[in-house]
Formats: structure tokens, sequence, C-alpha cells
């Protein structure tokens, strides 16, 4: 394996943030939250380790920070359901482009509040890292 290889940082943070948002309704299991939680922080320090690597600078900053994105996600997560849970009441959907709650399996209409939870997890952990750059 290759440590020097951009696109395995970019795939292995892209990919995974990418899997964490579309299973996020089994991040209510607290069991799996917190395994998921261990296993994005072992990314997460993968990707910290190996920062320094010159060969991972890019253009508009460097292919390590993409394995942030999965631990970012896990704890914009939390927190953003606990907020909607408080505002809400009940759990937030993660809603697509012309689609209704019905199609999910759910019995409530998609609102405000799950296009906002949609959107804030999926772009937060790449504002996030811009931030820093």
């Amino acid at each position: 394996m290759n440590l020097d290889n951009q696109l395995l940082y970019i795939y292995l943070g892209g990919i995974t943030h990418i899997t964490l948002w579309l299973f996020y309704k089994k991040l209510k299991n607290t069991p799996t939250y917190l395994v998921l939680l261990i296993l994005t922080i072992f990314i997460a320090m993968f990707g910290f380790f190996n920062l320094d690597r010159e060969s991972l600078k890019m253009k508009n900053g460097n292919a390590a920070e993409w394995t942030f994105f999965p631990l970012l996600f896990m704890i914009y997560y939390l927190i953003l359901r606990q907020i909607f849970l408080r505002i809400y009441g009940n759990e937030p959907l993660m809603t697509g482009y012309m689609q209704s709650s019905w199609e999910q399996g759910e019995y409530r209409k998609l609102h405000i509040g799950d296009a906002f939870f949609t959107i804030l997890t999926l772009i937060l952990p790449f504002l996030t890292t811009l931030m820093f750059n």
C-alpha cells in the first residue's frame, strides 16, 4: 500500500463520509454509533499522522484532510440530531430532491428541519476543513 497516493486518502475519507451519510438511520443505535465513532477516529488519526507528507499536498489543501470528513460527520450528526429531537420531537430524515417521507417508510411529512439536517450533515465536514486551510 502506497501511503503517498493522494487518492487513497480522498477515497477513504470521501467514501466513508458518504456511506455514513447514506446509512444514517443505523447511527440511532448507540452501540453502532460508538463503534463507528471509534472507526472514524482511527481513520482521522491515519490522516493526521500523514499530514506532513509532501506528496499529499494539493493545490487547495492536503489530501490527508479528507480523512477527517467521517469523524466530523459523526460529531455534526450527533449535535444536529440532538437539536432536531429537542425542536421537533422526532427523528430527522434525510431528504432527497422531490422525495416524500412515505417513500422512506416513514409516517410523517418532511419539513424544512429535515432539509437543513440533510444539507448540514453533508456539507459541514467539508466547510470545517476549508476553514482550517
